[in-house]
């Protein structure tokens, strides 16, 4: 009848030509996966473990260096702060003393 319309004897055979060869594929993996692993399971596992650790030793190391930085950081900015002060404070009293100095010398009216 149709000639561009596969039958249906032809649709299953694609499914299961498609499905064999997903299969195939995927034990043929495993298999060279087993056979191409440098370690064993419990060795890869001691190798993860070990690697995590120090991962983990890495991040507490950066943390603590983060932090002391941060405490060096503010201590120096709570010099300069204060120095600033300090400073802005001797030009208020300078300033205010100028002032008293100008209203002693100026005349009385």
């Amino acid at each position: 009848m149709d000639d561009q319309m596969p039958d249906y004897t032809t649709r299953v055979a694609s499914y299961s030509a498609m499905t064999f060869s997903f299969l195939a594929g995927g034990i043929t993996g495993a298999a060279v996966a087993l056979l191409l692993a440098p370690h064993s399971g419990k060795v890869t596992r001691e190798i993860m473990a070990r690697k995590m650790n120090n991962a983990t030793d890495s991040a507490r190391d950066l943390k603590d260096r983060a932090i002391r930085r941060g405490q060096e950081l503010r201590e120096e900015a709570t010099t300069r702060v204060e120095g600033a002060a300090s400073a802005l404070a001797g030009k208020t009293a300078q300033k205010e003393r100028g002032n008293e100095d100008l209203k002693d010398a100026a005349p009385s009216a």
